[in-house]
């Protein structure tokens, strides 16, 4: 059988989420280590936290106008839960904030004027270690490095590894993730995945020994390790466009070899239903909850039909200790304001929430309250 679960269509959210107005239009989100609160860089040049209390929000303002630019700049953000800590990206520098002494400290390693971030992920949280990936403009298209960066909250920081990984194209860009402070790389002319240590040298890894035997695979566009457990989710698509979405689960230590790498999700779509003309399954953004236990993503497969314009959210429960690990599908929803798409995510650690924010209101799914089946 094609897919380990399935996709429907047409049928009402499994959790309704808690609903907030936003006094400011275009606003934008990002994780806080701070209870049921998220975090904006999108007001008055300051950060300040977002506080739920039910349906009603509390803005508390942590700092404003310590830099010049608080919230300018193409922002990334690492993944960021076990201190008081956040940071993100400003173009050309990247910004360390603590939410709790509400001082921050912004670095620019030494870049030439045509360089600039385009991503930014957590290698080591404890040692404030980042892996920055850099675009030096080249025409037609760019040069990709990606930088291993050790940064002190005296302002200094230190180049531990650095090296060139590929073209920066607009239509395709090769992915990168990282597990356990080992990084991985894909390399499409070859179809494998390399691993690197925190000097980036090559190391082996059985994740790129399961991948790297895998047939006819087309091209990746997605790669997301759960937070520790050994498996991860591969989102594959055609080779020359963006289209024909599969979704795989590579579980590298499943005592069955056959269950190892299975693909899985698929659709089923009645001839009756309103969504009958779907030719294609379109899921991204995966990404696992802070604490492992859910798996979030977008169906955006109505998307392809031409009068539905934002993506479905989906949950399904993750339990490593199962053969496997990832459960049921429960559908979150949509945005519910007409002609509005997400502009941004977050996570809440406590109550456990995933939060989108369409600029002008947050939705907040609690996904303990979803039932995890499997």
């Amino acid at each position: 059988m094609k897919g380990a679960y399935t996709l429907h269509y047409g049928k009402n959210p499994d959790l309704w989420p808690v609903m907030a107005w936003l006094h400011d239009e275009e606003t934008t989100i990002f994780s806080v280590p701070s209870e049921n609160a998220v975090g904006t860089n999108s007001i008055n040049n300051a950060i300040t936290l977002l506080k739920f209390r039910n349906d009603e929000l509390h803005y508390e303002e942590l700092k404003r106008d310590f830099v010049g630019g608080v919230g300018i700049g193409d922002k990334f953000y690492p993944r960021m839960f076990k201190g008081p800590w956040i940071g993100y990206t400003q173009t050309r520098g990247f910004l360390l904030f603590n939410c709790e002494e509400r001082y921050g400290v912004r670095y620019m390693p030494p870049m030439t004027g045509d360089e600039y971030y385009t991503d930014v992920q957590t290698f080591d949280e404890e040692k404030f270690r980042f892996v920055f990936q850099r675009k030096e403009a080249y025409w037609p298209e760019g040069i990709r490095h990606l930088d291993l960066v050790e940064f002190n909250p005296d302002g200094t920081f230190r180049m531990l590894a650095t090296m060139k990984a590929g073209k920066h194209e607009i239509r395709y860009l090769e992915p990168w993730a990282i597990q356990n402070k080992v990084l991985f790389l894909y390399n499409e002319e070859n179809s494998t995945i390399q691993a690197f240590d925190s000097l980036f040298h090559t190391v082996s890894h059985p994740f790129c020994d399961l991948f790297n035997i895998q047939k006819d695979f087309q091209r990746l566009d997605q790669i997301e390790f759960h937070p520790n457990a050994p498996f991860a989710v591969l989102v594959e698509i055609e080779k020359h466009k963006r289209d024909k979405y599969r979704i795989f689960l590579a579980a590298w230590e499943n005592p069955d070899p056959e269950k190892r790498f299975v693909e899985l999700l698929r659709q089923d779509i009645s001839m009756f239903s309103g969504w009958h003309d779907l030719d294609g399954l379109s899921c991204s953004h995966f990404e696992f909850s802070p604490d492992g236990r859910w798996l979030v993503f977008r169906d955006d497969s109505e998307a392809l039909v031409q009068d539905v314009a934002s993506p479905t959210f989906v949950a399904m429960p993750v339990d490593p200790k199962r053969e496997m690990p990832l459960g049921k599908p429960e559908i979150l929803g949509k945005v519910l304001r007409e002609y509005a798409r997400p502009n941004s995510t977050a996570w809440i650690t406590t109550p456990l929430s995933f939060v989108v924010c369409d600029g002008q209101i947050l939705y907040k799914w609690e996904l303990d309250k979803l039932p995890r089946e499997f």
